[in-house]
């Protein structure tokens, strides 16, 4: 008698056949050539921490400085990422060398430049510090974008890992319009200056404010401007563009207009920065939730922000940030 094996036999066969070739040519035990398997220790940077609620990291984040301590928070050592390494790894930044055992990184972007000064680094994580170079208290500068991420007590071995960083913008740029609601009224863009006091100007590793010392941002550029407003028309008026240093919603930042007459300076209005731009932070969501003041404020890096003032220039009627407006009298105070 003619015994034959029925073909789902032959079949499963050929299936093992097939999948101990695939298993010969693969990352496997089998091979000892290991070069086209994952390896390594990686921390993914992200940045997807902006009011649109999206991964914008290939676009902002240039460039990475890691700051690497023990589990005891002791400076073990540092790595730069430059843009082309971050580029080629898909923004990742690869650890090696560390004995096995628990680290915490600090991350850090866009501080390569004389805009920005690090100290205590190389001592223990608490020491570390970031300020505005020089330790200056008056800022004029365009100031480099700046992005912060951390990670704490993650346990480093010699095992394929990936670990996510969030990185957070930590400058915020205000294009400042002061106009008149008198579309007959003509602003002297020599008669005016503009600026924001805020003690910001020192961060800790944990991107924590640190100082109660005050600094005062003043406008990189301005000039003349011509505004379109939508309740009075076509309005002259100045522009003031600045930056700023991360804004603490339980820190006071307070954002001064002046007009120069004579051999004194008028102050028109002296107001919470952190406050009228928190009011819009409850008008936003994300992802079906309301958001807080300092959510908002930490997503949330450009404003415009247009100042109405009367037809004689000497007070502030009306404020709009970013299109939302409040009346002077029922929310402004000055």
């Amino acid at each position: 008698m003619d015994c034959k094996r029925p073909h789902k036999y032959r079949a499963l066969k050929q299936l093992l056949l097939v999948v101990c070739t695939l298993a010969m040519v693969s990352c496997s035990w089998i091979k000892d050539d290991t070069d086209d398997c994952p390896n390594g220790f990686w921390l993914q940077l992200h940045y997807t921490y902006n009011i649109l609620d999206v991964e914008a990291v290939t676009r902002y984040v240039q460039d990475a400085y890691v700051f690497i301590y023990d589990a005891e928070g002791n400076y073990v050592k540092q790595i730069y990422a430059t843009p082309e390494q971050l580029n080629a790894n898909h923004h990742r930044v690869r650890v090696e060398g560390l004995p096995e055992g628990d680290y915490q990184f600090v991350v850090w972007s866009g501080i390569g430049n004389n805009k920005y000064a690090i100290s205590g680094d190389t001592r223990t994580i608490d020491d570390f510090r970031l300020s505005l170079s020089g330790n200056k208290t008056e800022c004029a500068d365009n100031l480099p974008d700046l992005y912060h991420g951390a990670l704490v007590n993650v346990h480093y071995d010699d095992s394929y890992a990936i670990h996510d960083v969030e990185m957070m913008k930590n400058t915020n740029q205000l294009a400042c319009l002061i106009v008149s609601v008198d579309e007959n009224a003509w602003i002297n863009p020599d008669e005016y200056t503009l600026k924001v006091v805020s003690a910001n100007g020192t961060m800790n590793a944990f991107n924590q404010l640190t100082s109660d010392v005050e600094t005062t941002y003043k406008p990189f550029e301005q000039g003349e401007v011509t505004f379109e407003d939508a309740d009075y028309g076509e309005l002259q008026g100045i522009v003031f563009n600045l930056k700023t240093l991360r804004l603490m919603s339980d820190q006071d930042s307070r954002i001064i207009l002046e007009k120069n007459s004579g051999s004194s300076d008028q102050v028109l209005f002296n107001i919470s920065l952190p406050e009228y731009i928190g009011m819009m932070g409850t008008l936003y969501t994300n992802l079906g939730r309301e958001i807080g003041v300092q959510e908002y404020l930490d997503r949330q890096d450009f404003y415009t922000v247009v100042f109405y003032l009367s037809s004689d220039l000497d007070q502030l009627l009306q404020l709009s940030v970013n299109n939302w407006r409040i009346r002077a009298n029922h929310h402004l105070k000055l």
